[in-house]
């Protein structure tokens, strides 16, 4: 019996330490779409999704979801809870365009984010901020805008009075390829 229970204790410590993994790209910049795409993968997801941008140029973006929390986002400092990644990657050889997390919203949650971003990036004015980011989007907002190895790294959050149960996100997208990751409406179809 006392063998079991310590299987058992275990087998619950691992699960424990294995959902609570490190969100990969975070601090340190994903370089290669392979390597953060398998990385991704290696999380426990409840779900993982295929949806194909048919855009010029035409992109990939694999979303991975979780029943709770996916990966922590942060440091010894504190870590805020990713429910869910997505990897975008160009149709055509693959090349890593746009990776985001996504983190239930509440108000110290999204500050924890910004304070985490702003120890490790250069912030951007606003009035310097790319077009695509200025732009209105219904329910959502970027809240703060940052620079650092050729990404664009930006945190957003539902606007004031948008649905309660929505998502702060953090979004990293290539600088010489931006806004080509879900914020496209250009979509050719879904596969699993």
């Amino acid at each position: 019996m006392k063998r079991r229970l310590l299987l058992l204790s275990c087998c619950l410590a691992f699960s424990a330490a294995r959902a609570a993994s490190e969100c990969p790209g975070f601090p340190v910049l994903a370089t290669s779409s392979e390597a953060l795409l398998a990385q991704v993968r290696a999380l426990p997801p409840v779900g993982i999704d295929r949806e194909r941008q048919a855009c010029a140029p035409a992109t990939v973006i694999d979303f991975a979801y979780s029943g709770g929390t996916l990966c922590r986002f942060g440091d010894d400092g504190g870590t805020v809870d990713a429910a869910t990644a997505a990897v975008t990657r160009l149709a055509d050889g693959g090349e890593l365009v746009e990776y985001l997390y996504l983190f239930p919203y509440a108000p110290a949650t999204h500050a924890r984010l910004l304070a985490l971003l702003a120890a490790r990036f250069n912030p951007v004015d606003k009035a310097a901020w790319p077009a695509f980011l200025q732009r209105t989007t219904p329910g959502k907002e970027t809240t703060a805008l940052f620079t650092h190895g050729g990404y664009y790294i930006s945190l957003g959050k539902p606007t004031d009075g948008g649905p309660a149960d929505w998502y702060s996100n953090v979004i990293f997208e290539k600088m010489d390829k931006p806004a080509l990751g879900v914020r496209k409406v250009c979509r050719e179809g879904r596969d699993g």
